[in-house]
């Protein structure tokens, strides 16, 4: 009778650690339920997948992974991964960089013919998030930022399926790449692109730039990460306003950061104009005055 207790008593102390030991196990991905993942990102569920992408899938093939698995090739799978612009070794398994991102560090003209490439897919104006990051510790990497462009792909019951094109910036708090970044967004601005900011916290942002964090789809605002937002960045200010455009920027010794920073503005100042030639040259004459007081 004793005995009979005791083991029950050791099979019900065990059911918490069996719970905790099941809820830690992980499925092994494969590339049917990366497949699957991809779509679901994106704002595609399963049973979505065969309208929006075709190619002979049914709704049955896209149940599961499993079923997914039987009916699932190499064609189709790149397929998918040009739709979405994603890294083909990530969809199989391969790696766990979903992105490659773009960088034009020091290439204005690069970045206005990738717009340009890409402007020409769709009709409607671009859209786009700047990611900063929060922290105020400047020193290296801490400072990753990522530009998210936002380009229709399709539909799914007259809602916008968009794929997402990353541009990395390695040290936005750095005075060069701050320089470089306000001349793409004014590229963007100039072809009426929309295009907003955000802080993140820098560790959550790191795996973002880099490429490596699958989009969690949000179906009220359709945004490509749903991250924690500390605050926002006016874009147009960090372009036009002397003081947004140095915030953050390591000022570096006798803050050669900063005056650094304000002379490649005046440098390339054609390719930071959003407004009118007149508008403009008041703005370009802040900058002036902004660097003189540094000297």
């Amino acid at each position: 009778m004793i005995f009979s207790e005791v083991i029950a008593f050791i099979q019900l102390a065990k059911l918490p650690f069996d719970w905790i030991k099941k809820q830690l196990a992980t499925v092994p991905e494969t590339p049917a339920s990366r497949f699957l993942a991809l779509f679901d990102a994106h704002g595609v569920k399963p049973g979505q997948i065969p309208d929006f992408f075709g190619h002979g899938l049914s709704i049955a093939d896209c149940h599961c992974a499993e079923s997914l698995t039987k009916v699932l090739t190499s064609d189709l799978m790149e397929k998918a991964a040009q739709i979405f612009g994603i890294n083909r070794d990530w969809l199989d398994c391969a790696s766990d960089v979903v992105y490659e991102p773009h960088s034009f560090y020091k290439n204005p003209q690069g970045f206005d013919a990738y717009l340009k490439s890409i402007a020409l897919e769709s009709h409607l104006p671009l859209r786009a998030t700047l990611y900063m990051p929060t922290s105020n510790n400047l020193f290296y990497p801490d400072d990753f930022g990522v530009l998210v462009i936002s380009i229709p792909v399709g539909e799914v019951n007259q809602r916008t399926i968009y794929r997402f094109e990353l541009v990395h910036y390695d040290r936005v708090c750095y005075w060069h790449c701050r320089g470089y970044l306000a001349a793409n967004l004014a590229s963007m601005l100039r072809r009426y692109a929309i295009v907003y900011g955000s802080y993140v916290a820098a560790k959550v942002l790191e795996p973002v730039a880099q490429g490596q964090r699958l989009p969690l789809y949000d179906y009220g605002s359709q945004d490509a990460f749903r991250l924690k937002v500390k605050g926002r960045v006016s874009i147009e200010e960090l372009i036009s306003n002397p003081d947004k455009y140095l915030e953050g920027v390591d000022p570096e010794t006798d803050k050669f950061g900063h005056r650094a920073a304000l002379d490649l503005w005046l440098n390339i100042a054609d390719q930071m104009r959003t407004r009118s030639h007149a508008e403009h040259s008041r703005i370009v004459l802040k900058f002036e005055e902004a660097l003189k007081s540094l000297t």
